[in-house]
């Protein structure tokens, strides 16, 4: 719970951000991390959620992030 609270803090920051441009597929990425996270959120916050499944989500939302940074970093995708 307190992982997928700090996954939303940190959306929201990123979502306050101004001057960002992002390509398509970014952007697109970007709103499907905040979606997922957002629904991953609210099953946890009802008690709906598998520790396992939680722990898929929580690595699903890492490897978002990831993608991200590598193309703040200039590294492309990993083929």
């Amino acid at each position: 719970m307190k992982r997928i609270l700090l996954c939303l803090t940190v959306l929201l920051l990123v979502a306050g951000c101004h001057g960002v441009v992002l390509n398509a597929d970014y952007s697109q990425l970007l709103d499907e991390t905040a979606a997922w996270t957002n629904e991953v959120a609210r099953r946890a916050e009802v008690g709906r959620m598998d520790p396992n499944d939680m722990a898929r989500a929580l690595r699903l939302s890492a490897d978002h992030w990831r993608c991200f940074q590598d193309a703040r970093d200039g590294r492309g995708p990993e083929q």
